[in-house]
């Protein structure tokens, strides 16, 4: 295949995963609401308090492997760990997952959308305004000391004995095995998007491992729609996928290589079928092959389509011939808007996957903001920071401000630094635009003072649209530096 060639091919897959890919306002808008369900199992008035809550996620949306749901109704999970420091002697499983529940259950907001199931506490999130809804699964869970530093037991009503767990320790694994692209491309994101790399969210950097991940699982979905009940899990595609993966660089070469691979390892241990967990040898994701041979089968002849398939793809000769060559196996929805994005064109059909996300009105009519109430003489300069967090206050910073929507509900903290001498105060002019905004009566426009700290301004996205905050530092009645606007896009 020439090099020309297999690019054409590559694009394919990678625009594949693109589009199978959850965009970046959901994983924030998941972000924002499961920090601020921490917030309130570990705020002041919580019971839980004295027991150092902790919640995070662990599984796909954790290693970066979520798929769009597969159908017109579906919606999408977030699996969420909410760790307490207690003893396994000290509580029981019932009594755990009773405690965190019943805590979650004071918030009038939450107890309207919660109900338990048989190991975590499931909170539904309707569909709002054209983006996708989602549910969140809290999984009650408290240190496993014979896993330390970060294995954990968890609640099943359906068993007597603890579960064990380490969703922190495979994460780390699985970014391992693909460490040195991870780190490359974050480092270019990060020069791309003029922040520093530590201000890049995990969640926008994608390598190989993770897109062939998703395509995989999309594949998966697909096949087993005859026989969802001997459809493999996730978690064992995702660990042969990841053992398979030899850091190439691309997504078809990634994984045209793991559909060969893969099976090297599946281990056979005294006659039984073993995919190990990398993070545990004890635990073997395959067990249920054991106890049911044809889930076994069934896996195999998969793994044999996902070569068939993606080797057939090789045998492309124009991105029209590859995309249709994958109709069956990824969806002709899916291809139908991969070829829109490649420029190629098709027959357009009925999709069955989530629509785009509504976009963000343009800035709107700002003849409502004031004029600087002083002089402008600009001998010194001001650079405004800014960055997202749950709640005004919040104890964890999310993610840097860039040029991408917000979510609503989230809170924004602008700090300015000015090369000013004191004294000297700083005056924050909010503008709103847009129909929301207009409706509400908030347009603003006017100055306002710091909070606690004269250089910090907290503000809350409340009105769809594209509005903008500016930082003047103001001394002896002259405004001697101003930041510029600084654009909230607010989804």
């Amino acid at each position: 295949m020439l090099v020309n060639e297999r690019q054409k091919l590559a694009s394919i897959l990678q625009v594949t995963a693109d589009t199978l890919d959850i965009p970046d306002y959901t994983y924030e808008d998941a972000t924002l609401k499961y920090e601020d369900v921490g917030e309130h199992l570990a705020a002041d008035d919580s019971d839980l308090r004295q027991y150092s809550p902790q919640i995070y996620p662990q599984g796909s949306f954790r290693l970066g492997t979520v798929v769009r749901p597969y159908g017109r109704d579906s919606e999408y999970d977030v699996d969420l760990v909410c760790q307490l420091q207690i003893s396994k002697e000290g509580i029981t499983q019932a009594d755990l997952k009773s405690r965190v529940g019943q805590r979650l259950k004071v918030r009038a907001d939450l107890a309207k959308i919660i109900k338990p199931s048989r190991r975590c506490w499931t909170i539904t999130y309707p569909a709002v305004a054209g983006t996708p809804g989602f549910h969140m699964d809290i999984l009650p869970a408290i240190p496993n000391t014979e896993r330390r530093p970060t294995g954990i037991l968890l609640t099943d009503t359906e068993l007597s004995k603890w579960q064990k767990s380490n969703p922190i320790a495979y994460a780390d694994w699985f970014r391992k095995r693909m460490q040195a692209i991870f780190t490359l491309r974050k480092t270019a994101l990060a020069a791309s998007m003029r922040i520093n790399v530590e201000d890049v969210p995990e969640w926008r950097v994608k390598t190989p491992l993770q897109r062939s991940v998703q395509i995989l699982k999309r594949h998966r979905d697909i096949y087993f729609q005859p026989a969802p009940e001997i459809k493999p899990a996730s978690i064992t595609l995702t660990t042969l996928a990841a053992h398979a993966y030899e850091n190439q660089e691309d997504v078809f070469d990634a994984l045209t290589g793991m559909a060969v691979r893969m099976p090297a390892f599946i281990e056979r241990r005294s006659g039984k079928w073993w995919v190990p967990n990398p993070t545990d040898p004890d635990e073997n994701f395959a067990d249920k092959w054991n106890e049911y041979p044809a889930r076994r089968e069934a896996f195999m002849r998969w793994l044999q389509k996902v070569e068939v398939d993606f080797t057939n793809l090789s045998k492309a000769e124009t991105l029209s011939d590859g995309l249709s060559r994958l109709d069956e196996s990824l969806g002709r929805e899916t291809m139908t808007k991969v070829a829109s994005q490649l420029g190629v064109q098709r027959t357009a059909i009925g999709s069955t996957i989530l629509p785009s996300l509504p976009s963000v009105p343009m800035l709107g009519d700002a003849r409502h903001a004031q004029a600087p109430q002083w002089p402008v003489v600009q001998s010194y300069s001001v650079k405004v920071s800014a960055a997202i967090y749950s709640k005004k206050g919040g104890r964890k910073r999310l993610w840097s401000l860039g040029a991408d929507p917000v979510p609503k509900k989230a809170w924004i903290r602008f700090e300015a630094k000015t090369d000013a001498p004191e004294p000297y105060s700083i005056q924050w002019q909010v503008v709103n635009t847009g129909q929301e905004a207009s409706s509400a009566r908030q347009t603003r426009g006017d100055f306002y003072e710091g909070d606690s700290d004269k250089r910090v301004r907290w503000e809350a996205t409340l009105y769809r649209g594209t509005h903008w905050v500016e930082a003047f530092v103001v001394r002896a009645g002259i405004c001697v530096a101003r930041s510029g606007k600084i654009l909230v896009r607010v989804l």
